[in-house]
């Protein structure tokens, strides 16, 4: 069977996956891909340079020329309406089935399956629903057939029938490496920066994320994080350490940092054999200085940490993050003192947050001087526990809740859920963030702060200070997507 998955903008480690377990079994796989410098939540999001760089007709033209089997999306709230217009098109000339997955799909399966030229939805892991789903269409056989298959969603007497999706894959060494050649093969570039997760799943449920909602839907799971073991990460890296493009390893676990023995028997391992530079994301209750000395001993040069806001009572009563600053400070200070760069990440715009919350917030980074402080705009995804709070708070409406099922939702780089009239205040603190990670000099910081908040373009200040940040920092990963943009591309 000849399957094609459509993506845009990065590499999938989902679609890479499901590739890999497709081809093993003798199917053959392609991949359609649009780069989108200029659309989604990439690089930048600009409707004049995306429409310049728009290749959804050649999309479409070239799976109708490959004349697939099946055709599958990936779909996130970001580039669920991109996902959306391609499918339909394809759908306009040819009868090719359809099915959608990821993670917008999995939230919303009945909404997504309301578009009537979408034949199949899959949710959850999507491994082994791909394979039941190819076999059915292969054998041709009607959808009562796929009544008690797992994880597989689609109409059945004008309804939609939604399947609960099988427990979650324990053993991960049990699967192929990811087929990453689907997608360097579209842009080399890619290679230079291995992403590669050592694990699935996020013990924490902060309300704002998909995990979240995924906690929900395998509520059955005693355990959501599952991981693979040392050797098999170790095996996979060596092989493409041997090919000697790649320049950085990231790691994409949501909470890499958070077994301490997994770390003792892999880090070892890791610098004997790998010994490249490589990023990765904690939380802050899983930061000791033990574990630190660890990643630094292995070659890790930057580790980025949530910590969503400065404010606890936005983290403990609206994000449900635990921990409180005191441990933010310490957990940044044992990171800071082995020599590896920190960034954090906040997020503008939580339903509730005020004033008082950001000048909360502005004081502890103050405080903590990191390397970096990366910026991010409250975004709402399906079925996240947030949207039940700015609902029952009256900061979103019944029709807002509806639009953001449907995929008419803004970018974390933008303003992203967050109105125009309440942006023009984060503006203010953004610089503000921006400025306190570019300057720990306190005398300096007091004077050029007070310049800033008069400037009337801080959104573009803003951006310069990020880019000089890069520069002070030499950040390689803030490079890497400049780089992108040029980058040599074999698209769709």
């Amino acid at each position: 069977m000849k399957i094609v998955f459509i993506y845009s903008g990065a590499e999938n480690l989902g679609i890479e996956y499901i590739s890999s377990v497709l081809k093993s079994k003798g199917h053959e796989v392609h991949l359609l891909f649009d780069p989108a410098i200029f659309s989604g939540d990439n690089l930048l999001n600009s409707k004049l340079f995306s429409w310049a760089y728009n290749v959804d007709t050649k999309i479409i033209e070239k799976t109708i020329d490959l004349k697939p089997d099946l055709v599958g999306f990936s779909a996130y709230t970001g580039n669920y309406r991109w996902c959306l217009n391609i499918a339909q098109g394809i759908k306009r000339v040819s009868n090719i089935s359809i099915v959608f997955g990821g993670v917008h799909t999995t939230a919303v399966p009945k909404r997504v399956l309301a578009n009537r030229f979408i034949d199949f939805a899959i949710i959850g892991e999507g491994e082994y629903a791909m394979l039941d789903l190819i076999e059915h269409v292969k054998n041709g056989n009607s959808v009562e057939s796929l009544l008690d298959t797992p994880n597989i969603c689609f109409r059945h007497k004008d309804e939609v029938h939604i399947n609960l999706p099988r427990p979650y894959i324990q053993d991960l060494d049990m699967l192929p490496f990811p087929d990453k050649m689907l997608f360097y093969d579209k842009v080399p570039m890619f290679e230079e920066q291995y992403f590669i997760a050592t694990s699935r799943g996020c013990p924490y449920s902060c309300t704002y994320c998909s995990n979240d909602m995924y906690h929900k839907i395998y509520c059955n799971e005693n355990n959501h994080v599952r991981r693979r073991s040392p050797d098999n990460v170790i095996e996979e890296l060596m092989f493409f350490k041997k090919r000697g493009r790649v320049k950085l390893v990231s790691f994409a676990d949501d909470v890499f940092t958070f077994s301490k023995s997994w770390l003792v028997k892999f880090i070892p391992k890791y610098k004997s054999n790998i010994d490249i530079p490589f990023f990765c994301s904690v939380h802050p209750l899983t930061v000791t200085q033990e574990k630190a000395l660890l990643l630094k001993e292995g070659g890790c040069c930057l580790v980025t940490m949530g910590v969503q806001s400065g404010s606890e009572r936005i983290r403990a009563e609206v994000f449900k993050r635990q921990g409180d600053n005191d441990k933010i400070a310490e957990s940044i200070f044992h990171i800071k003192n082995v020599g590896i760069k920190i960034s954090v990440d906040n997020i503008f715009g939580a339903p509730s947050e005020t004033e008082e919350d950001l000048r909360v917030s502005f004081d502890l980074y103050k405080k903590l001087k990191t390397d970096r402080i990366l910026t991010f705009w409250l975004t709402y995804y399906p079925k996240t526990s947030i949207i039940t709070y700015a609902n029952s708070n009256n900061c979103l409406s019944q029709q807002d809740v509806e639009n953001i099922e449907q995929g008419y939702t803004g970018f974390t780089h933008g303003t992203g859920s967050v109105s125009k009239e309440k942006a023009k205040l984060y503006y203010k603190y953004e610089l503000l963030f921006h400025i306190r990670s570019l300057v720990h000099n306190d005398k300096l910081f007091k004077v050029l702060s007070k310049f800033a908040i008069l400037t009337p373009f801080k959104r573009l200040t803003s951006k310069i200070i990020i880019v000089l940040n890069a520069l002070t920092n030499k950040d390689s990963k803030f490079f890497y997507l400049l780089r992108y943009v040029w980058a040599k591309k074999d698209t769709p």
